[in-house]
């Protein structure tokens, strides 16, 4: 009895070490996922402000707006025309930096965009089909174009109809990127020729960034006139007007 006892433990001891894993060959602990990156307070408290004052509610301008609303109310009491003049001045710093960044934007998108609509007609003479040479002329054009163009190529490939993506994609650029995706979206919706509508819009993108290129030009004599007055008037001074100025000192009376 007391064997049969005996060998039932050991059976028992035996079976619960096999469940057990080795020590050795236990699995790692599988890292945990990265939290996904939460707004600050600060990025909660500037994106209404951002959003009153037009600006893209970016997590720079955020900071920015909310930093100045803060430390205007804590001047205020302190120095008012300081409190009131910190969250002024930081308004129009955003204001600024939103329009430049839609100046560089619009810069982009107009040096980039009449070589997208080359490309893709390069394409379309040599018989690519567009959707080929959709994703072909993406991965070659920089800046704002190409991204829309990966964007539009992407949304296509989750199963947005081709054309509706190109029009969705390219119409925030501008009105003359807006047109190259309408006239991509006609001719897959209703099948125009795409050729003879990619020639002529490429050529008045040509036409109009040759035009644009010709004001920059015409402007830059006006935006030297500040830095050459500022740095060559002085030293016309000290080499011309100083000495003389010097010398007549030297030659008066005691």
């Amino acid at each position: 009895m007391s064997a049969a006892l005996g060998l039932a433990g050991a059976a028992v001891v035996v079976a619960a070490a096999a469940r057990r894993a080795p020590v050795g060959r236990r699995p790692l602990p599988r890292p945990a996922p990265p939290a996904a990156p939460g707004r600050g307070a600060l990025d909660r408290l500037g994106a209404p402000l951002a959003r009153r004052l037009g600006v893209p509610t970016t997590a720079g301008t955020a900071r920015l707006l909310a930093a100045g609303l803060l430390g205007g109310l804590v001047l205020v009491p302190l120095a008012a025309p300081v409190g009131v003049a910190l969250p002024a001045g930081a308004a129009v710093r955003a204001v600024l930096q939103a329009r430049r960044r839609r100046r560089d934007a619009d810069r982009a998108v107009l040096q980039t965009l009449p070589d997208a609509v080359d490309l893709l007609l390069l394409a379309t003479v040599a018989g690519t089909g567009l959707a080929l040479a959709q994703g072909a002329v993406a991965a070659k054009v920089p800046g704002p174009v190409g991204v829309a163009l990966r964007r539009a190529e992407d949304l296509a490939s989750r199963g947005t109809p081709r054309a509706d993506a190109l029009v969705a994609s390219l119409g925030p650029l501008g009105e003359r990127a807006a047109a190259l995706g309408h006239v991509l979206a006609d001719h897959l919706r209703y099948g125009t020729p795409l050729a003879p509508e990619l020639d002529r819009l490429g050529l008045e993108l040509r036409l109009h960034r040759r035009r644009r290129a010709e004001e920059e030009a015409r402007r830059v004599p006006v935006r030297l006139l500040a830095p050459l007055v500022a740095c060559t008037l002085p030293a016309f001074a000290v080499l011309t007007v100083v000495p003389l100025l010097v010398a007549s000192l030297q030659r008066l009376p005691a």
